[in-house]
């Protein structure tokens, strides 16, 4: 902090006459208001004295004439200040004392010198502390500047420097997946492809042949290979077999192929001009197929089209939903293997589907597919002693059976066609009284009873035949 000045030497001033005025101020004061100045001593140079100037008795006139204090003839000089139009209404003298223009023509010396102000300022504590809080307000700007500056050099220099790491490491990141791709190139490349169960009538060349992958060894990544598409290959060359294809670390390739068995014939087109060859899943194995090769044939199928190695119809189709159901349930319980064989199926109505067997008129009423578990078992269960009864029918001179799987109490079997009504015999003739020839009443049926032997010329009346119903001791039932 600076050292403070002694109070003598804190601050001085001098006035001028030119200080403090305004050369648009209003004068308040008028000629008779002004405060009297005295009137300076004239200097004469001869005499080398002062001579009193005479006192006027009253102050003149802006009109009087001014006085003279000098040799005759001169007229008063005054300041330039004077001279000046734009010279200020009053001033002060170095007395301290207010003059004007006026005062110079009542009692201004002649040669008096130009009184002048000179203001001198010294430094005060206020303005010290004033410019050292500035400097060091300024000191602190350019701190902060220069702290600013180098903040931002470094957060340049870093953004600079994760720059170059990022590119470093985008760099070494490209430059490994490069190497890891070739080596799984080279270290996955299809060298083997194992066929695991081949069936019979096949070769493991042929199974090869048909995955496709043939061409694929030692040139493309097992990685790159889709085993749904080597699957999807093997069915489209040939529908008869069934392959999963799995990978194995590094470089195999597994074909677990099995042979599709065929189930039954579906006729289908238009017209039903066509047959097709599936298996119990419904997969289509021949779409046109030339013979039967004596399977089971499901007719009255709405299939308007069918493709090898795909499913028979729409997934929605409840009909050859209903007829994989019947064959995978045949299948189960071992009934296409019984004879006589089922030959044939019925899937014209869902409600009434019926069974036939080969080289016998027997039909067997399945109905929906409703129980067809119960229903297949206990025909499975009793098969023998219903074609027995069956037979039975035939050779007593039955020309068809009919076998119901869906009796309330078991499977019945019946020597009419299904749909046969029994017709109920027609109620007795009841004679009415009529009156005898010896005038007497009539007689009743109840005093001649019938005859229990009817002469043999009259000829016998067919008398309807009834459906035997099952007893409790019939083995048909469950």
């Amino acid at each position: 902090m600076a050292k403070k000045k002694k109070r003598s030497e804190r601050a001085s001033f001098l006035f001028d006459g030119d200080a403090g005025t305004d050369p648009n101020a209003i004068n308040l004061f008028g000629p008779d208001d002004e405060p009297a100045s005295d009137p300076e001593p004239a200097y004469d140079e001869e005499t080398a004295a002062f001579e009193e100037p005479a006192v006027p008795d009253a102050a003149p006139s802006e009109a009087d004439e001014p006085i003279e204090t000098g040799e005759a003839d001169e007229p008063i000089e005054t300041g330039e200040a004077d001279r000046r139009s734009d010279a200020p209404l009053f001033r002060f003298d170095r007395y301290g004392r207010r003059i004007d223009k006026r005062a110079a023509r009542y009692g201004k010396r002649k040669n008096a010198p130009k009184a002048t102000t000179t203001v001198v300022q010294h430094e005060t504590e206020a303005k010290r502390e004033y410019d050292e809080a500035r400097a060091r307000a300024e000191a602190r700007a350019k701190k902060r500047a220069r702290e600013e500056a180098k903040a931002a050099a470094i957060r340049k220099s870093e953004r600079k420097k994760r720059r170059q790491r990022s590119l470093s490491t985008f760099v070494l990141g490209a430059l490994a997946l490069v190497v890891l791709a070739v080596l799984t190139w080279f270290v996955t490349r299809v060298s083997k492809v194992r066929v695991v169960n081949v069936p019979e009538g096949y070769t493991e060349e042929q199974i090869v042949e048909l995955t496709g992958l043939s061409g694929k060894i030692g040139k493309r990544s097992a990685l790159f290979i889709s085993t749904k598409d080597v699957e999807q290959h093997i069915r489209d060359k040939d529908p008869y077999l069934d392959a999963t294809v799995r990978y194995v670390f590094p470089s195999t390739i597994n074909v677990t192929v099995s042979k599709r068995t065929e189930a039954a014939c579906v006729r289908w087109g238009p017209q039903n001009e066509y047959l097709a060859i599936i298996d119990e899943n419904g997969t289509v194995l021949n779409e046109k197929a030339e013979s039967t090769n004596g399977l089971l044939i499901a007719d009255g199928m709405n299939v308007s089209s069918a493709s090898n190695g795909t499913r028979l119809g729409d997934a929605s189709d409840i009909q050859v939903s209903a007829l994989i159901r019947i064959l995978t349930k045949l299948k189960d319980y071992g009934l296409l293997e019984r004879s006589p064989r089922i030959s044939r199926i019925d899937m014209t109505e869902l409600m009434q589907i019926r069974m036939y067997l080969e080289g016998m008129p027997y039909t067997i009423e399945v109905g929906d597919t409703t129980n067809l578990d119960t229903k297949l078992a206990k025909l499975q269960r009793h098969w023998s002693e219903i074609m027995d009864e069956a037979s039975s029918f035939i050779r007593s001179g039955k020309t068809t059976v009919t076998i119901y799987l869906y009796s309330k109490i078991g499977i019945n079997v019946s020597p009419y066609e299904s749909g046969y009504v029994v017709p109920t015999p027609p109620p007795p003739e009841v004679p009415s009284a009529s009156p005898s020839p010896d005038g007497g009443e009539g007689t009743t049926p109840d005093d001649n009873p019938p005859d229990d032997n009817p002469p043999d010329d009259e000829p016998d009346e067919p008398q309807p035949q009834v459906t035997p119903m099952p007893h409790q001791d019939d083995p048909f039932t469950g």
